[in-house]
């Protein structure tokens, strides 16, 4: 059975009946060849038979050189590479690109694409500014393009089972909801141009050492990661964020230009209050497939909650359920229905699902769940967090990025 990126007829059938064969698999071009373009994006692609690598671009030649080199090594297939993004767009006949650039740049170059005909797949962040979030926006709409934010923690089992759980009304009605993702990853703060990554100890006073993206963004702008999952489990959307942090320098790493933690205090649509930390150098305690990250939700009829450590498990406490304590729940991240090829996938076998949705939709027509609404709806909040940290934790009011009475698509807001 040739390995496939489709969730379509599956859901009965996995890893049993053989999916057609794909006629026309997606051209797919790579902009951006760091860990993620090369080490997601290019080595699953090449091993998907609805996807056709074509080629790949980046502005640094030796870079391109030997991703080029690595990837007819190591799969046995050629592709052409480029070093001008424009060049690449005006010579390959492509149908999509994988956008995986430091991510304050990310947004032009995804709508440059879309409106040459292409669709569109970008990492997380979604975006920095609003000024951005409405050009993404705009951009779809009018182009009509698949557009997809490889957010993967959504498509997690056990956000399955608590969107389920939530939806039945099993925990009342959800009043309080926590998001972490703490982590110690300084060397990911600083880079060559060769691009090798460097501890924040080993980057001091050495003249090769640079700022990467991650000293442009905000903590906080992390946020995607947790409003992901957790507005999908919520079926909600953000409308007013606070937000705090510690001093703009590290505490442990003073040569780090950013807040060790910064913490966003949101209220939803449906009345929810939700409370995101971020800080990605400080010590980090594993809580099992999630790592660094870790989800709480509070109903009025009861509790859901990750695993606090490697030791424990999650929970479930239901009040009319007459527990003497909370049910202890063996929750994961991969998914009884995942087929065969999302084993290894990468983050608990969710990477896969990123490539499937996106293939079922581009190929086969199936509508974006995730879709760029709901993807601009996690940045948005992380952006006004830390907009209201600059002014002293002044409220910051979300946009409705949905069109309606007061705005067409296609329009942005003031037009």
């Amino acid at each position: 059975m040739s390995p496939r990126a489709s969730m379509v007829d599956r859901s009965s059938v996995r890893n049993v009946v053989e999916l057609p064969p794909v006629i026309n698999p997606i051209r797919l071009g790579v902009v951006g060849l760091g860990h993620r373009g090369v080490g997601n994006v290019i080595c699953k692609t090449v091993h998907y038979d609805d996807y056709r690598l074509e080629a790949v671009c980046d502005a640094r030649p030796e870079v391109v050189r030997r991703v080029v080199a690595m990837v007819e090594k190591d799969y046995g297939k050629k592709v052409r590479g480029y070093t001008d993004y424009d060049e690449m767009l005006g010579k390959e006949k492509l149908d999509a690109v994988a956008v995986q650039v430091d991510a304050n740049v990310q947004i032009p170059l995804a709508c440059q694409a879309m409106e040459k005909g292409l669709h569109v797949m970008i990492e997380v962040p979604t975006a920095y500014t609003i000024e951005d979030c409405w050009r993404l926006i705009t951009t779809v709409e009018r182009t009509g393009k698949v557009f997809l934010l490889m957010e993967q923690i959504r498509y997690s089992g056990y956000i399955q089972a608590w969107r389920d759980i939530v939806s039945k009304g099993v925990i009342g009605k959800p009043l309080f909801v926590e998001g972490e993702y703490f982590g110690h990853k300084t060397d990911a703060f600083f880079q060559d141009d060769e691009g090798r990554f460097y501890s924040a100890e080993a980057a001091r006073n050495n003249p090769k050492a640079k700022y990467t993206w991650r000293h442009v963004m905000p903590p906080i702008g992390y946020l995607p990661h947790e409003l992901s999952p957790l507005l999908y489990v919520l079926d909600d959307r953000v409308v007013q964020v606070v937000g705090m942090a510690t001093r703009p320098r590290g505490y442990l790493h003073d040569n780090i230009e950013r807040s060790d933690i910064q913490v966003a205090l949101m209220h939803t649509e449906k009345d929810v209050i939700l409370r995101m930390a971020v800080g990605h150098q400080t010590a980090m305690m594993h809580r099992g497939e999630l790592v660094g990250h870790w989800h709480h939700i509070k109903g009025t009829l009861g509790v859901l909650e990750w695993q606090r450590s490697d030791r424990d498990k999650g929970k479930l406490w239901v009040e009319n359920w007459h527990l003497p304590e909370p049910l202890e729940v063996p929750w994961s991240s991969p998914r009884r229905d995942a087929p065969s090829e999302a084993s290894g996938s990468g983050h608990g076998d969710l990477d896969y699902f990123t490539f499937a949705y996106f293939a079922d939709a581009v190929l086969r027509g199936v509508p974006m769940e995730f879709d760029v609404y709901k993807a601009v709806e996690t940045a948005a909040p992380a952006i006004l967090a830390a907009k209201s940290i600059a002014e002293n934790s002044r409220p910051q009011m979300v946009p409705d990025f949905r069109p309606g009475p007061h705005r067409k698509p296609g329009q942005m807001p003031n037009d």
